[in-house]
């Protein structure tokens, strides 16, 4: 979501309005006029509500409810029923950049309406439900502001980088690594995965997701753990693969695309 690229799994964010009584001089570039607060960049927001929690900041992790209109069309919201909460980390997540920049004036607490115009929005692109050249406007609750954590992938990337896959599941083992310190999300190991396969490595995957799959039955680790296998041209352990992660997964989503994957593999025998 919010990626400059189309992100089909992350669609939208948004709603309108805009303020802040104060001029925001510490921030620089804005100036106010009632409520509404107009940055240099084009970007306007105002405060629906105001809170008393922590302020954003760069690389802080912020749990959002998002609603996005475009004109009087909602085209997401995780207000609807089922709808689940946005989490972003500030500065570091690369959404858009009305979004990325007005974010920054918040605290826990707030709610903000923002306008983000098309030229810090999706420009000339359209993105799913959004048609290009689109004034964005974002209804956003914050509801948590956490303060930054060191990401997992870049502690353990380095030292991949100077002692290998052994060296680095070695220092992990040593970091005793719990979540009040660092981020744990199985999002890291995914990181870490994705920069070992670019470099061709695919061994080394398999022995990363041996380690990590000793403890969580993600199927997504699985999935990787085939395309590994497959690029070293072992299809038959592919297969194998794949269908302990179907039986043992903890957790179902993507089931359908593994089990098309499991399909497509099977026709490669």
């Amino acid at each position: 979501m919010f990626k400059k690229a189309v992100n089909t799994l992350f669609a939208c964010l948004i709603i309108a309005g805009l303020s802040f009584t104060n001029s925001c001089d510490s921030m620089g570039s804005s100036s106010s006029s009632s409520d509404t607060t107009f940055l240099e960049s084009g970007v306007k927001y105002v405060y629906l509500e105001r809170g008393d929690g922590p302020e954003v900041d760069s690389l802080k992790r912020v749990t959002t409810h998002i609603n996005l209109m475009v004109g009087t069309d909602t085209v997401w919201s995780t207000r609807e029923p089922g709808g689940d909460v946005f989490k972003f980390f500030a500065k570091k997540t690369s959404l858009i950049d009305g979004f990325d920049e007005a974010v920054m004036y918040a605290k826990q607490g707030d709610r903000l309406s923002i306008i983000v115009p098309p030229e810090l929005g999706y420009k000339d692109q359209p993105n799913g439900p959004i048609p290009a050249n689109s004034t964005l406007h974002f209804d956003i609750a914050f509801l948590e502001v956490e303060d930054p954590k060191i990401f997992l992938s870049e502690e353990l990337l380095p030292v991949y980088q100077d002692s290998g896959i052994e060296g680095m599941l070695a220092h992990y083992k040593t970091l005793n690594a719990d979540s009040s310190k660092f981020y744990l999300e199985m999002e890291e190991w995914y990181k870490v995965s994705n920069t070992i396969y670019r470099t061709g490595e695919f061994n080394d995957g398999i022995a990363l997701w041996d380690y990590v799959l000793e403890e969580v039955g993600d199927l997504r680790g699985y999935y990787l753990k085939a395309q590994a296998h497959q690029n070293l041209g072992d299809i038959n352990d592919a297969i194998t693969c794949l269908e302990e992660g179907i039986e043992v997964a903890s957790d179902t989503t993507g089931m359908g695309f593994v089990q098309s994957y499991l399909a497509q593999l099977n026709n490669l025998k």
